[in-house]
C-alpha cells in the first residue's frame, strides 16, 4: 500500500495529483467525520399585504422553494448589499 506524501503547499499537491492516480492511495485515508451545525433561527411576525403573500408563494413555486425560504434569502441578499454599500 502506497502512502500519500505531506505536502508543503497546495500547488506541491496539485502538482503530485496530476501525474498520480488516487486509486494507488485510496486505502492510506479515513472517512472524514462531518457534523453539520445548524444556527438556531428567531422567529418573528411581520404583517404582509395578502396579494404580496401570493405573488411570493407564486415565484417561489416556480424555484421549488417554499415562500419563506424564498423571503430569507432575499433579506441575506438584501443585507449583504446594504453592507456594501454602507462599509
Amino acid at each position: 500500500m502506497k502512502k500519500i506524501p505531506r505536502f508543503k503547499t497546495d500547488e506541491e499537491a496539485a502538482g503530485f495529483w496530476e501525474t498520480h492516480s488516487f486509486e494507488g492511495y485510496h486505502k492510506d485515508t479515513e472517512e472524514p467525520e462531518i457534523r453539520f451545525i445548524k444556527k438556531p433561527k428567531k422567529t418573528i411576525a411581520i404583517r404582509l399585504d395578502p396579494d404580496d403573500i401570493k405573488s411570493v408563494e407564486k415565484i417561489a413555486g416556480r424555484k421549488g422553494l417554499s415562500y419563506t425560504s424564498l423571503l430569507r434569502m432575499w433579506i441575506k441578499e438584501h443585507l449583504s448589499k446594504e453592507a456594501k454599500r454602507i462599509a
